[in-house]
């Protein structure tokens, strides 16, 4: 796929030589990366292909540079001479091709990439890109973060790359004696204290719209860069947590085993919504440090035959209205009419928790979809409500992390996983039923790194015709591993 072919020209495997490299002293990775970077510099025509488009250019180059660095004299100079005129060119046509017409990540990776370039390399073209870059990255930054620290494409794994890519630019930029304003620094800091809500404390992300795992760097080198540069590290601090401009609401207790994240904010960016998803109102609940309910994440971009089920509002853990979606999406990136919030906050404490969000979908804005979540104790209700779209029939969605076997016992759902048992209690809908692995159309898959698709099972419950009456679910914690 497309995906792929950018993936294997970004050179990240150019690191892992260069590691293996400076772990072992073994001259062997050296050849290797020699041979590699060469024969890409043989097989491609500058200017032509996938691996020069200034997204492939942009991570290439940094990871080519961080490895030459690594290796050292290990490389033959001749080599080194070869692949630094090669780097020159490449930075030199991608400083004539930034990506403004995607904005977003794509540009942050550009100007990344040229001002370490910049950094790195001496002469007038190296100045000028160290100090475009420098200036027009800190100005995405300003762009590109919400005021509550979040990267403004709500994607948790987007922001963790965001993340990284400030941290090494702040730190590379200090190491060479550049100044770095304390307003930028500040911003950064906010990004590492949202990521602690965005991720779990085993370094997993919460996947919500384009999320997976396994592509941005681990939460532990993120955390470590993060004490290094900026004196702050990642925190999971128990209590409510509110990134209100984001739209992530919800709490993180401890000594119950709950932590509930709750998505409720706009698609994205109006000018780039690309990696949305229809998950208004949906969430991800982990009991006993597992996740239980989840999104179903995303396992590839273009060519994907899963692409158009993981966007979908089917997809998460909310109601979908009429059999139709919340915002029209179709395509691999795209969006059109979109959902609009309407109402979206919390109150309360970690004993007695409650959330009030609504929205409106794209297709009628009379209609609105209502949900409330409440704690007592050891149980969470959800209550749906759709105000308009009366006679018109409605589906909620809850989906179940496949390490959880799922048995209906009467009118109640049984999820059992090890020492952890939760029950699951619909009530006001007529019908509900389990999928798992369905195929046409697709329905019950977990997506928790590109490239891997579960079957995991999805409880649909339904109404036959919406009247406004209110329906729902309440999961119970019936025991856990620890007590």
């Amino acid at each position: 796929s497309h995906l792929w072919s950018y993936n294997l020209q970004y050179f990240d495997y150019a690191l892992d030589l260069a590691r293996a490299y400076r772990i072992t002293g073994d001259p062997r990775y050296a050849r290797r990366f020699e041979h590699l970077a060469e024969g890409w510099i043989r097989g491609t025509t500058p200017g032509h292909g996938d691996g020069w488009e200034p997204y492939p250019i942009s991570l290439r180059v940094v990871n080519w540079i961080y490895s030459l660095l690594l290796f050292g004299d290990a490389v033959d100079p001749s080599v080194r001479g070869r692949i630094e005129a090669s780097l020159l060119q490449q930075l030199g046509f991608l400083e004539r091709r930034l990506e403004y017409h995607i904005l977003a990540n794509h540009l942050q990776k550009n100007l990344k990439a040229l001002v370490i370039g910049g950094i790195v390399f001496s002469g007038r073209a190296a100045e000028r890109w160290r100090k475009k870059g420098g200036r027009l990255l800190w100005r995405e930054l300003g762009e590109q973060v919400l005021p509550d620290g979040v990267h403004y494409e709500r994607s948790p794994m987007y922001h963790a790359i965001a993340l990284a890519d400030f941290l090494e630019v702040i730190a590379l930029l200090t190491a060479a004696g550049e100044p770095v304003g304390e307003d930028v620094r500040n911003r950064v800091r906010q990004m590492v204290e949202a990521f602690g809500v965005l991720s779990r404390p085993d370094g997993s992300l919460h996947l919500f719209n384009d999320a997976a795992n396994g592509i941005a760097p681990e939460r532990s080198w993120i955390d470590l860069l993060a004490r290094t540069v900026l004196g702050v590290g990642i925190t999971h601090s128990d209590g409510l947590v509110a990134l209100v401009g984001a739209g992530y609401f919800g709490f993180v207790d401890s000594a119950s085993g709950l932590r509930l994240i709750v998505d409720c904010g706009e698609p994205g960016p109006e000018y780039q919504p690309g990696h949305a998803h229809c998950d208004l109102l949906s969430f991800e609940l982990d009991v006993d440090g597992r996740p239980v309910i989840v999104d179903s994440g995303v396992s590839g971009y273009e060519g994907d035959p899963l692409r158009e089920y993981v966007r979908s509002t089917r997809a998460h853990n909310t109601v979908m209205i009429g059999g139709r979606e919340q915002s029209e999406i179709w395509g691999t990136f795209r969006v059109a009419r979109r959902a609009r919030v309407l109402a979206a906050g919390q109150q309360g404490n970690l004993a007695n928790y409650c959330f009030q969000g609504a929205y409106s979908p794209y297709h009628d804005r009379r209609v609105a979809h209502h949900r409330l979540i409440e704690r007592r104790g050891a149980a969470l209700t959800i209550t749906d409500s759709v105000e308009g779209a009366y006679g018109a029939p409605l589906s909620s969605f809850v989906h179940v992390h496949p390490d959880f076997a799922v048995e209906r016992e009467g009118e109640r759902y049984v999820l059992r996983h090890g020492g952890s048992v939760v029950v699951i209690h619909p009530f006001g809908v007529d019908r509900s039923t389990v999928e798992i692995g369905a195929r046409q159309p697709p329905q019950g898959w977990y997506c928790p790194e590109f490239g891997v698709a579960i079957p995991a099972p999805v409880l649909r419950l339904d109404v036959d015709r919406n009247d406004g009456r209110p329906f729902g679910y309440r999961i119970e914690l019936v025991k856990s591993s620890n007590g």
